[in-house]
């Protein structure tokens, strides 16, 4: 998590979505538009046709009475991009939305902010015009537990400081040690209308030799504690991500029963402290436990290339071998997943086509799993992206965006 803009949201302290139901072929509607002279992506390659749409949904037959006729020229039609690891931490949401909506990311997942940043970014959120968003709020730890000393770090020379030693907690973050301290904090945590709930499993493997360490930010929560959240979260219908940082971790995490990884095990440190094994993935893969990749979280290049073919390269493959969902995510505040996108495609761990169908189709879905959306099909929601080339020969084609389309709404 970015001090600088933690500082930024501090600074702030001072200061619907449409859903589509059925599977039959929509009836065509009274009026509409008509997209012809594109490529559309059908899940596995490229299909010329022409598509309408009418009350911000597709349709494959003609409407009634056709308003507009869009000749897309042969451009490239995906559906929209996404990412399911961030952080909105910055009140300044009008530059967040305009450098998500220009890199084509349409769905975003924040695994960790504050009520207090929720109530300022939330008006102006999940509308046609804008991307759309689900948050986590506070997540969970133990005291001095990380993200603890991120948060602090952002505030220690702004005039919030006094803020943050007084109200971290719970108002930043749930620092607990005990079920009797996620008791006293849980009716407050719903009380910011949560869409998940996020808790940070990081060294659990040294827990106790590091529980009493003076030094913020060295473990994640008790372990033991991560079943009760994990309860009380399914209690109150909601699932829970975990952040991790080792396959310790991972394993911590899965069989307290989290339905999201947020994190591909991996760092400095020794390969085998992150190798996960065919069993840890068999577990996340009958769990139906989805994975968030984060390879560029380290913000080191060296770092990252040395673990895409160690690390992350063991990690991907085994969990692929199971059939463990991958999602795209980049924890990278204050930019896009593109750089995610970038260095998973030079990796070459993956095709073309599997990556375009984890950024377009595989992530939005399991962000809105009750929508319509991550298929260019007859009643799903009528947002797309048009790209100058095609992405399955060039992925770079992933960043020529000519249009943009949300709901039925053209984005300028």
């Amino acid at each position: 998590m970015n001090s600088r803009l933690v500082t930024l949201a501090l600074l702030a302290l001072g200061c619907a979505t449409t859903q589509q139901s059925g599977n039959q072929p929509s009836p065509p509607a009274d009026h509409g538009v008509a997209y012809r002279g594109g490529r559309w992506f059908d899940g596995t390659k490229f299909v010329s046709k022409t598509m309408y749409v009418a009350g911000g949904v597709f349709h494959t037959r003609a409407p009634v009475r056709i308003d507009s006729v869009v000749d897309l020229a042969g451009g490239y039609v995906v559906p929209p991009f996404s990412d399911a690891h961030q952080h909105l931490v910055d009140p300044r949401i009008d530059q967040t939305i305009a450098m998500q909506l220009g890199a084509g990311i349409f769905y975003l997942k924040d695994q960790g902010s504050a009520p207090v940043i929720r109530r300022i970014i939330d008006p102006q959120l999940n509308k046609p015009t804008t991307f759309d968003f689900i948050g986590a709020n506070q997540a969970w730890t133990s005291p001095g537990g990380h993200p603890v000393e991120v948060i602090k770090r952002g505030a220690a020379a702004g005039p919030f400081a006094a803020f943050v030693r007084d109200s971290l907690d719970p108002a930043l973050v749930m620092q607990v040690e005990s079920p009797a301290d996620i008791e006293q904090r849980w009716a407050y945590f719903l009380a910011g209308k949560p869409d998940f709930v996020k808790v940070h499993v990081y060294r659990s493997d040294v827990y106790q030799q590091r529980r009493n360490d003076t030094i913020e930010g060295n473990v994640g929560i008790d372990p033991l504690l991560v079943p009760e959240i994990v309860k009380r979260a399914k209690a109150s219908g909601l699932q829970v991500s975990a952040h991790v940082f080792t396959a310790a971790d991972f394993r911590v995490a899965v069989t307290a029963g989290v339905q999201q990884i947020a994190h591909l095990p991996g760092g400095r440190g020794p390969d085998s402290l992150f190798a996960l094994t065919d069993a840890d993935a068999a577990a996340a893969a009958r769990a139906g436990v989805t994975v968030i990749t984060t390879v560029t979280q380290h913000e080191d290049s060296a770092l990252l290339a040395r673990l895409l073919k160690t690390q992350y390269a063991n990690n991907i493959n085994v969990l692929r071998r199971h059939h463990v969902p991958l999602l795209i995510g980049s924890d990278l505040i204050g930019r896009t997943a593109t750089i995610e996108m970038v260095a998973l495609a030079g990796s070459g761990l993956f095709t073309n086509l599997e990556l375009l169908r984890m950024w377009s189709v595989t992530t939005p879905q399991a962000i809105f799993p009750s929508r319509r959306i991550g298929a260019l099909q007859d009643g799903y929601e009528a947002s797309f992206l048009v790209l100058r080339g095609d992405p399955l020969a060039d992925f770079a084609q992933t960043r020529a965006i000519s249009m943009r389309v949300k709901q039925g709404v053209l984005l300028r």
